[in-house]
């Protein structure tokens, strides 16, 4: 039997979607960081200290983040990540910032979902996926 509410129609019989998890491990320290995609439009990134199993809640974004062009450096310290709003100023870019927060350090424009993210060569070194002639940074 569905519900009315307001203008929607609500069905109690519905079960609630799970989360999304996904999780990604520094390759030198014994840290990583969980993205939880849900409820809807929603994402939250937390960070995991595997020496004591702890988890430190961090910041949500309204939005997508597309976890596979993300990478978390060798210390686990940094996280590069690419995001999207589709709306302005940016509609999506590459940033890099301390986990369990998404706020920007340092962030590349991108525009349009062709591309964008990296990988951490080394604790000092991005390799950044984004087209060579597109060198625009804001910091």
């Amino acid at each position: 039997m569905a519900v009315e509410k307001g203008k929607q129609t609500v069905d109690p019989s519905r079960k609630a979607l799970a989360p999304r998890l996904y999780a990604i491990l520094a390759r030198s320290a014994r840290t990583g960081v969980i993205f939880r995609r849900g409820p809807s439009r929603l994402v939250q990134l937390i960070r995991w200290d595997l020496r004591t199993d702890t988890f430190e809640h961090g910041q949500w974004l309204k939005g997508r983040v597309y976890e596979r062009r993300c990478d978390l450096s060798p210390s686990g310290e940094l996280l590069v990540y690419f995001a999207a709003t589709n709306r302005p100023p940016y509609a999506s870019w590459t940033a890099i910032s301390k986990p369990p927060f998404f706020t920007a350090l340092t962030l590349w424009p991108k525009g349009d979902a062709w591309g964008g993210g990296g990988v951490f060569e080394d604790e000092n070194k991005l390799l950044l996926n984004h087209p060579v002639d597109d060198n625009r940074l804001s910091l």
